[in-house]
């Protein structure tokens, strides 16, 4: 059945990007994967249920047929918990308000960079590539930040990088989730009062650079409001792919 699903994902490939990180290492240990059969037990389609951070996430795959779609969302009334967050770069507010009742919608610009467009590389005394055995302090890290979307899970990845000074982790970041092509960067964050000294230019360039050394393309999702972190992201050679909508769900 894994295979199969990641068959029918990599036919729009950005545009499953998260579906597909999802179907594999680290992720894929967070996920349950739900199949789409015929009468005759073949598969259709599937979707997944993330379930490695504070709220379950949900991501189809693009272009579902309608009677499918519908399916999957009257199968979600079932067995989701109260709150919920269905990610996605097709569906919006109204394709949901049919089946569940939305608190809220965050928008995300998703960004690409190709590996020829590698950004050039930052020393830094500073910069520190992290360990297994780092896994604590960057754990206590975001929690102390209240970081949604951070799981220890997530540093199997081996892409995680850390910034620190007299001892203490200033600013990191790593990747959400990766596939054989690609790799998402995600929980980059620098503490307030370190802000403004170029941590999250050398943090970024860094966590870049060890994607596009091992993959075809890194990607990453920022606030459409976020801009100064958009203009950093530029700077690198990030480009613009496509929004993706967060829906705050409930049933």
């Amino acid at each position: 059945m894994l295979k199969k699903c990641r068959q029918i994902a990599h036919v729009n490939y950005l545009d499953n990007l998260v579906l597909i990180g999802d179907l594999y290492p680290p992720c894929i240990d967070l996920a349950r994967i739900y199949g789409v059969f015929t009468e005759q037990k073949e598969l259709v389609s599937f979707f997944i249920v993330f379930i490695g951070f504070h709220m379950p996430s949900i991501v189809l795959p693009v272009k579902l047929e309608r009677r499918i779609f519908v399916k999957i969302m009257e199968f979600l009334r079932e067995i989701l918990p109260e709150s919920f967050l269905i990610l996605s770069l097709e569906l919006d507010e109204q394709d949901i308000t049919e089946f569940f009742k939305v608190g809220s919608v965050a928008v995300d610009y998703c960004m690409t960079i190709h590996a020829q467009d590698n950004p050039k590389e930052i020393l830094s005394p500073l910069l520190k590539k992290a360990t297994p055995e780092d896994v604590n302090r960057i754990d206590e890290f975001y929690q102390a930040i209240g970081s949604g979307p951070w799981h220890p899970k997530q540093l199997e990845s081996g892409f995680y990088h850390f910034i620190e000074n007299d001892d203490q982790i200033i600013a990191c970041g790593g990747t959400h989730f990766e596939t054989p092509r690609l790799a998402q960067l995600g929980n980059i964050f620098v503490l307030e009062e370190f802000r403004g000294q170029k941590y999250g230019e050398i943090l970024t360039t860094a966590l870049t650079r060890a994607v596009l050394a091992k993959k075809e393309i890194s990607t990453l999702f920022v606030r459409v409001e976020n801009k100064i972190a958009q203009n950093l992201y530029t700077k690198l050679g990030y480009k613009m792919y496509k929004t993706a909508n967060l829906i705050y769900c409930e049933k």
